[in-house]
């Protein structure tokens, strides 16, 4: 059904996407030393008093990620052979593989880590709007899938080239502009096509809030100032975009299926993009051996699943084929359609495993306030102009 997807609308990214959390690899000690800083009547987030380095937490997501399948395969009502199962198992697949890629790309220390890390969000992404399609409400499996995102969120903005480019701050250079109105662009031709498909679509509750949900953050790429912040933040959030395309492709009805652009050959450009980006940016490999700390609301650790349950869980999530029939594919679009526990992904369903502290608002403008998540301290320790530290109580940034 990618085949399929890969052509709607284009565009992508949330860090979703836009990802709630700042990067700061190098401010542990300053952390420590300095009280919580006040900021226009905002307070530090509390910590949980654990750290995690980069290889902690890509072991942290690959256990969150066991114990969530595993949880899952005990449910009855989580068959992986129900159709209506299959686009979560799907996704579920794949941040399996790119989580091995990321630990491998760890250790050799290669861009591999950064890529994987990227995909895996957009898999994850993918997942939780998958996720809706099979109406269960599972909380172990909600929990574990909320720690995965949290662990995977920390990994995209913390150990990044992206979170390197943003403590480097400065101007954007000649190529950041021409790639950063290249993506505007893509984005502009996305709103485009959603205006149109929201009207085919003004039955289907799920679907029309998926395509609200893009649009906005589409809006958002194109309205962003040329600063370091909106192109590292845009960044992230082409990941959320990329899997919200992957996941509402389940969605899609037959009847206008070929309303839908190919999506793979689109998604094409934006990955392109990425990986000049990638290729271009230096990093400090040191970074990655230096603890962050986890915040309240953040925790990734899972202690009920053993080391032998990680590597079993994961190799069927990895092995075990997914793939769905024209006819399942046509029968779980219509059966979504008067589904009406499928109208949203919004964190505040208690069948969700969207997660505002993973994707709440990263800061496009370098001001004060939040753009767009609601969290108290999105922006705490961010440059007014782009991309050094302004007093928010944590140094190298």
């Amino acid at each position: 059904m990618q085949k399929f997807l890969v052509g709607l609308i284009c565009l992508s990214l949330g860090v979703g996407f836009t990802l709630s959390r700042a990067a700061k690899p190098n401010l542990l000690l300053a952390a420590a030393a300095k009280p919580a800083a006040h900021k226009k009547g905002k307070t530090k987030k509390a910590t949980t008093g654990k750290k995690a380095t980069a290889k902690e937490l890509v072991a942290a997501a690959k256990k969150a990620l066991a114990g969530m399948v595993k949880n899952a395969r005990a449910d009855k009502g989580l068959d992986p052979k129900t159709p209506k199962n299959k686009p979560f198992y799907g996704a579920v697949k794949k941040i399996a593989k790119e989580l091995d890629r990321a630990e491998k790309g760890l250790a050799s220390k290669s861009n591999d880590f950064f890529d994987a890390v990227s995909d895996a969000r957009t898999a994850e992404e993918q997942m939780k709007i998958d996720w809706q399609l099979t109406d269960s409400k599972n909380q172990k499996v909600i929990d574990d899938a909320k720690r995965l995102g949290h662990a995977l969120a920390i990994l995209r903005t913390d150990f990044s080239k992206e979170a390197a480019r943003k403590k480097k701050g400065g101007e954007l250079t000649d190529r950041e502009k021409a790639e950063f109105e290249k993506i505007k662009a893509q984005q502009k031709d996305l709103i485009a096509k959603i205006g149109k498909l929201k009207g085919k679509a003004a039955k289907d509750k799920a679907l029309v809030h998926g395509l609200t949900d893009m649009e906005k953050n589409a809006k958002k790429i194109v309205d962003a100032p040329l600063t370091v912040n909106a192109f590292v933040a845009t960044l992230y959030l082409i990941d959320e975009i990329e899997g919200q395309l992957y996941g509402y492709d389940y969605y899609i009805d037959k009847d206008w299926r070929s309303d839908w652009i190919v999506v793979d050959t689109y998604v094409t450009s934006w990955e392109t993009t990425y990986d000049e980006f990638v290729s271009v940016e230096s990093y400090e490999w040191a970074s990655v051996e230096v603890s962050v700390d986890i915040e309240l609301g953040e925790e990734v650790e899972v202690t009920d699943v053993s080391e032998s349950e990680v590597a079993a869980e994961e190799s069927w999530a990895e092995n075990e084929s997914f793939e769905m029939s024209d006819a399942e594919e046509a029968e779980v679009a219509e059966a979504e359609d008067s589904d009406e526990a499928v109208d949203s992904d919004d964190s505040d369903d208690d069948d969700s495993m969207d997660d505002a502290s993973d994707d709440e608002g990263e800061d496009f403008d370098g001001g004060d306030e939040d753009d767009g998540g609601g969290d108290e301290d999105d922006n705490e320790g961010q440059d007014d102009a782009g991309g050094e530290d302004d007093g928010g109580g944590d140094d190298g940034e």
